[in-house]
């Protein structure tokens, strides 16, 4: 993709990284990104070979969430909110390994990107909050994604005050999953995803799909699901090889 697009991809082997590129302006929101989203996720979606998905900002911020600019100009209406919702249920849905790269700022939309992704590695000094209730806004499917992270209450409080909150209390209540000194950062998300790529990639996508309709679907259906997928984990070369392995071991 082209690295003037406002979000564009950078591959290195299995590894690709996401990056939102407004830097400008703290990587706010428009309808750019929207669409420029959606023509990286074409792309991954297409890529069966594609391991793990590193979501980052340029520069110092992740994403200030949506921009106010575009905002006050009457350029973003229902059609927009719409249209980027529709890029993070993709993001979230994507069979490979998604991990947000989080430094500077993760506010309204920004935070929603981080939540649609696996796992979340932020950096120390990252401020975090969905602000929308002080743009007279709703914070999108942040009311859908932040209540699984952090539980009702506390997801009520970000929601209904629009405040902020610091990368130590984001971790303490779960809404991250590492925090680490900036300089550390790329280290850290390199490290975690050489962590889970020693697993099975096909039982990590079933377990991924699992978990993330585990608060959407009743528990027969994921039941029926599960079972399918296991017997397919079973019949997988990851699986025989895991076993001729432990096998091998045990001689």
């Amino acid at each position: 993709m082209d690295t003037t697009s406002a979000v564009y991809l950078e591959r290195r082997g299995t590894t690709v990284e996401l990056i939102l590129n407004r830097p400008e302006v703290l990587n706010a929101e428009n309808w750019a990104m929207a669409d420029d989203f959606h023509a990286a996720l074409d792309e991954l979606e297409a890529s069966p070979d594609v391991r793990a998905v590193i979501v980052a900002g340029k520069g110092r911020a992740f994403s200030s969430g949506i921009d106010l600019k575009a905002l006050a100009a009457g350029e973003i209406k229902t059609g927009w909110f719409e249209r980027i919702d529709e890029a993070l249920r993709r993001l979230e849905l994507l069979d490979a390994l998604t991990v947000a790269k989080v430094r500077g700022y993760a506010l309204g939309g920004g935070l929603q990107i981080a939540l649609a992704c696996d796992l979340r590695v932020a950096a120390e000094g990252t401020r975090f909050g969905l602000p929308a209730v002080l743009e007279a806004l709703i914070p999108g499917m942040g009311t859908y994604r932040l209540p699984r992270f952090i539980g009702l209450g506390r997801a009520r409080r970000m929601v209904l005050t629009g405040e902020m909150i610091g990368a130590d209390e984001a971790l303490r209540i779960g809404l991250v999953d590492w925090v680490v000194p900036d300089d550390r950062l790329s280290e850290q998300v390199e490290s975690v995803i050489a962590t889970v790529a020693k697993g099975s990639a096909t039982a990590r996508g079933y377990s991924k799909r699992l978990v993330t309709s585990s608060f959407e679907s009743e528990y027969e259906q994921l039941f029926t699901e599960y079972l399918e997928y296991q017997s397919e984990c079973l019949q997988s070369p990851e699986h025989k090889a895991t076993m001729a392995e432990y096998r091998s071991r045990k001689k």
